[in-house]
């Protein structure tokens, strides 16, 4: 959980993520609106769950059988961490001391106010990946892949080099019974995913779909992701047709003319005028 010292902030003496405190063994609040324009109303509510740290949602949606509310995220297992970020900071991140990033599953009764689960997703053990997401017609619908940013599949903590793909709903019950028994070290070799190489370094990926395509169809679509090869300097766009396996490769490679910095969070404007890229 996080607490900020609100008079650090204020009195302008640290920045917000500097007078953020964290206990990586305390447990978690999630707080439950009902949406503005939602059918039924309900007054929020405040539900605990196991010690966690949430990082980026991938997406929510409401389980037509159980009734219940399910969320997928990126994030770390309890941890001993008690500075917000403080391992991000300097020249490099810590990898060292940085928790490894899962993809997690977390499951609440509305009409209980419980949480009745949180585990690695299924299909997600020993996956060290970041910026998950799914189609973006599913952002609030049951999608059955989730893709992410990816760095390892021992459950180590490093820096992202390809992408994966998640089957998130694999396991049948409801439950862990698609989380293979891993023990950290070993390999994930039921995941499907892509790496670059050495010296290569991956970026949050987008999903566009493809023109013309079935919204309804999660798969009709493309993966961006800006890449970044140290070794020559240069930045281009990998990019991904999701009618295949991430393990066949990008379908195109398109180098930029200069490299860009490695970053996060982007999103895709459709040009029907064929001009070149603008890069903002």
């Amino acid at each position: 959980s996080l607490k900020m010292n609100q008079l650090d902030f204020l009195s302008g003496l640290k920045g917000p993520a500097a007078s953020l405190k964290m206990d990586g063994r305390e447990s978690v609040r999630v707080h439950v609106f009902p949406r503005p324009t939602a059918k039924v109303q309900f007054d929020p509510y405040i539900v605990d769950v196991p010690a966690c740290f949430s990082i980026h949602f991938s997406h929510a949606y409401e389980d037509a059988e159980s009734g219940n509310i399910v969320a997928m995220f990126s994030g770390w297992p309890p941890s001993d961490s008690k500075d917000f970020l403080g391992a991000w900071g300097g020249f490099a991140p810590l990898f060292s001391v940085i928790p490894p990033t899962l993809i997690w599953k977390l499951e609440i009764d509305p009409i209980r106010k419980k949480c009745m689960h949180l585990g690695v997703a299924p299909g997600g053990a020993n996956v060290c990946a970041e910026h998950p997401l799914v189609h973006p017609n599913f952002n609030t619908k049951k999608a059955k892949n989730v893709y992410a940013v990816a760095s390892n599949i021992i459950g180590d903590s490093t820096a992202p080099c390809g992408y994966c793909k998640l089957r998130v709903e694999d396991d049948g019950d409801g439950g862990d019974s698609a989380i293979l028994p891993l023990a950290q070290g070993e390999r994930n070799e039921e995941i499907d995913a892509w790496w670059f190489g050495t010296r290569y370094f991956a970026g949050e990926p987008l999903i566009v779909p493809k023109f013309g395509s079935d919204p309804n169809n999660e798969e009709a679509a493309y993966l961006l992701g800006m890449v970044q090869d140290s070794v020559k300097d240069r930045s281009g766009i990998a990019v991904f047709d999701l009618e295949q396996d991430l393990k066949a490769g990008p379908v195109s490679m398109l180098w930029l003319k200069s490299s860009v910095p490695h970053g996060l969070h982007g999103c895709f404007a459709q040009d029907g005028k064929g001009s070149s890229s603008v890069f903002c």
